[in-house]
């Protein structure tokens, strides 16, 4: 899998322990959101991901591999002298993006030369494979990562290096077109991956949650009106702000700002907004109307993403039965 400390630039050279500490603390207190790269004149090369200040993992990236260093051995390669240090700030956007690139397991990596044109084809195809995938596509200006789900997902998340910043954005398979021109080519390295290891479950499932939530809720509005449906929207929203999950809906879906360390942390999350929905539309509309409209709204996904709504979400208790859903 791709190494990200290779592009985070060197600020802090030589240091002792006891600095690398401070330096650790400091981004504690303020809150930093991103990747601390720590390079060591053994040669041995680690990062610490951090949301908000907290740490969240220890990577030891190799040249194919990146190990995830149980939380027990952090103040071991803490305590070494002559560390250098990069950082790089992310959205956390750019960190989900940076988790799956240093959890995911690669079945097997291709490489190839390549114009723009026929990498708009070559994408248009991975996007379709049932395998996802982690393109890396390099040029004299270009040094940009995308997140192909497959499975005929439309989005393609990208992240952009551009000097000593990292930018997110979403994209779709069109992208290649849209890159500058390379006159040698791009150079591509696709990582591809099991899209059923959880780190790709959980952006599968996150990407599927929101136009989700967007049809029941313009079900919701059809039938309740527009005054209950924006009332729903700010109670929802209200009650996941309360529980500390930085997400927001609206009648255009979900605004998801969570960082979830693991899938069973973001399943949580999303079974319980639907069990809130599920708690306001009933006064509102009756159960029965309730559970035809989750039903119908089920049907309208494509069959992989139904199963997989149905494996994670409406497999649990108190968010609707799956009687009478027509699978094809």
């Amino acid at each position: 899998m791709p190494d990200f400390s290779k592009l985070i630039s060197e600020t802090h050279h030589n240091i002792s322990s006891g600095f690398l500490e401070t330096l650790i603390q400091t981004r504690r207190e303020e809150l930093f959101t991103g990747l601390m790269r720590l390079n060591y004149e053994t040669g041995e090369n680690f990062m610490f991901s951090f949301v908000e200040g907290i740490q969240q993992r220890l990577y030891r990236p190799h040249e194919n591999t990146v190990d995830i260093l149980p939380q027990r051995t952090w103040s071991n390669i803490v305590d070494h002298r002559n560390a250098t240090v990069g950082l790089l700030h992310l959205s956390v956007e750019g960190m989900r993006f940076a988790r799956i690139v240093h959890e995911s397991p690669v079945l097997r990596t291709e490489k190839l030369t390549i114009e723009s044109e026929e990498l708009a084809e070559a994408v248009a195809k991975w996007s379709l494979d049932t395998d996802a995938s982690v393109l890396f596509v390099q040029s004299e200006p270009v040094n940009k990562y995308y997140l192909i789900a497959g499975h005929s997902n439309p989005v393609i998340e990208e992240l952009s290096f551009v000097r000593d910043e990292a930018n997110f954005s979403l994209s779709d398979a069109s992208f290649p077109r849209m890159l500058p021109k390379a006159g040698a080519g791009y150079q591509v390295a696709r990582y591809v991956c099991n899209s059923e290891h959880a780190v790709w479950r959980e952006h599968e499932l996150r990407l599927a949650f929101n136009p989700l939530i967007r049809m029941l809720l313009t079900r919701f509005s059809e039938l309740g009106g527009r005054v209950l449906t924006e009332r729903m929207c700010e109670r929802l929203s209200l009650w996941a702000h309360q529980g500390g999950y930085n997400i927001t809906v609206t009648s255009n879906g979900v605004v998801n700002k969570q960082y979830f360390d693991s899938l069973d942390n973001a399943i949580g999350n999303y079974v319980d907004i639907l069990r809130q929905f599920r708690k306001e539309a009933i006064p509102a509309i009756g159960s029965r109307m309730v559970e035809t409209i989750s039903r119908e709204t089920l049907t309208k996904f494509d069959p992989y993403r139904r199963a997989l709504l149905s494996q994670h979400i409406y497999s649990q208790p108190g968010v609707g039965s799956l009687t009478g859903v027509v699978w094809r």
